[in-house]
């Protein structure tokens, strides 16, 4: 049986600094509302319902942080993992699953629709709709949509969250792909 050879690509160090930052700062929001919310409960001030809400709300956004850097460290800060059976992207937060070579009609390059500096590398698949409905999340699905709308295809990869270059994540896309449809 012949070795599957794996190429990974990390996450940028940026990135998961920004989550361990937003981490940091929705904790100190939820305390500071947390004592205000009991200072204007204490004075009979109707504002503390207000605060106690906002409280709620930065509390939710840090226990989604917390979930973001624990996803982050059980993948072991991997980004894109590319292998001879297909592609897996765990950087943009969609859980697709690993994209197979076999599903993938075309590669090709498009530029962000909302930042020319960046491009995506598009993997056009027979079945985008079995892609977007593995998504558990309405509001990924429908971000996936808007992709395959955009796109011509839900699995768009950047660099964005990548320390790489666009270069040398297509060029590795390029060559697994080509190896695999041999």
């Amino acid at each position: 049986m012949a070795e599957s050879s794996i190429v990974t690509f990390r996450l940028k160090k940026s990135k998961i600094f920004g989550i361990y930052g937003l981490s940091v700062v929705t904790l100190v929001i939820v305390i500071a509302l947390g004592y205000l919310s009991c200072y204007l409960f204490r004075a009979h001030q109707l504002w503390f319902h207000f605060t106690g809400l906002l409280m709620i709300v930065a509390f939710l956004l840090f226990i989604f942080t917390l979930w973001a850097i624990y996803r982050i460290h059980k993948e072991g800060r991997i980004g894109v993992i590319i292998s001879d059976e297909g592609i897996t992207d765990l950087s943009t937060g969609y859980y697709i699953g690993t994209v197979t070579w076999r599903d993938v009609e075309q590669i090709k390059v498009m530029d962000d629709l909302e930042n020319i500096d960046y491009q995506y590398v598009v993997l056009v698949v027979k079945n985008p709709n079995q892609y977007i409905m593995q998504e558990s999340s309405e509001i990924k699905k429908r971000s996936l949509m808007l992709k395959l709308h955009h796109y011509g295809s839900p699995v768009c990869i950047s660099v964005r969250a990548l320390d790489c270059t666009f270069a040398q994540l297509y060029e590795s896309i390029q060559k697994y792909y080509r190896k695999a449809i041999r």
